[in-house]
């Protein structure tokens, strides 16, 4: 789905500010894109996906490992299955997959996937709770992570520039993750709960704008509706509200942000999403996110 482009000034703040973020923090890439009332308001591209000669320039079209943000995809498909398979969110993953031992997984509920609660890893393989999801979805629905929400999400809105990478592409941005600080590329499984999820600024803008509309794509539900009355529920009933499926909740915002500085975040009461990609990251994340989201908010009331 292609959104009409209506450049606004207001927000060359937000590109100053990414600019300088790109050079502090030593990325080779950045982006920003602005996305207010269903028009993309600013979109803006830097630099190269790695730093060494014959390096691809960065365009739409470049594609940024998301990290941790990924865990907003896991956590929709877990809602999504849970709604659509009429269970309880508070239903234990071992009545859902009998491959799980309730020795292994200590009660580990579909609520504590949704918030990213409970443990992380579980048994003696350490199975990361992304995969959990993974074989919980998988179970209820008959497909993978990746294949739900290409099936429901992003064929239906034509986001082709998003990918659990299972090979290499002059697409990927490389990212400086990797020990001692080597340019890599993430290849893993298709399945969906690792990370290897890679998508492009206006595919990551996209996502968000469809959760800030409610899973609406000109009037069809792409995201059953049962699934935002799941989250209003769990915000509600979770002591520490900041993080329902793979989101951290404000009080004027919602965001996701990943290892390498890819960061979505959501402004319902100025129907607007921003994303900010960068492909190298700050140890001083949680600053840097304040002070992206209050100047984006700043912008917006301008």
């Amino acid at each position: 789905m292609k959104l009409p482009v209506v450049h606004n000034q207001k927000f060359e703040s937000l590109v100053t500010y990414t600019k300088q973020a790109q050079d502090n923090f030593g990325a080779s890439a950045a982006s920003v894109l602005v996305i207010q009332d269903n028009k993309i308001v600013t979109e803006w591209y830097a630099g190269h996906h790695h730093f060494k000669n014959g390096a691809v320039q960065v365009t739409s079209d470049s594609m940024f490992n998301l990290y941790s943000t990924r865990k907003t995809y896991v956590g929709l498909a877990t809602a999504i299955a849970a709604v659509e398979a009429r269970i309880s969110i508070d239903t234990k993953v071992t009545d859902i997959e009998s491959e799980l031992s309730e020795q292994d997984f200590v009660g580990l509920t579909l609520r504590d996937l949704a918030t990213k609660s409970n443990l992380k890893y579980y048994g003696e393989s350490r199975i990361e709770r992304e995969e959990v999801a993974c074989k919980v979805i998988k179970r209820l629905t008959g497909h993978t992570i990746a294949e739900l929400i290409h099936r429901r999400i992003l064929t239906p809105l034509n986001l082709t520039h998003s990918q659990w990478a299972t090979v290499p592409s002059a697409n990927l941005v490389c990212d400086f993750q990797a020990g001692n600080g080597y340019a890599s590329v993430r290849i893993e499984s298709d399945e969906g709960h690792e990370r290897n999820l890679y998508t492009s600024a206006r595919d990551l803008a996209m996502w968000g704008n469809l959760f800030l509309n409610k899973g609406m794509l000109n009037g069809v539900e792409l995201i059953p509706s049962q699934v935002f009355d799941v989250i209003d529920q769990l915000r509600q009933d979770t002591e520490d509200k900041s993080r329902i499926l793979g989101w951290y909740h404000k009080k004027h915002w919602y965001y996701a942000t990943g290892a390498a500085g890819c960061h979505c975040v959501v402004v319902p009461e100025r129907n607007a999403v921003a994303v900010r990609m960068l492909n190298r990251y700050t140890d001083k994340y949680a600053e840097d996110q304040v002070i992206f989201n209050e100047m984006l908010f700043d912008c917006l009331n301008s």
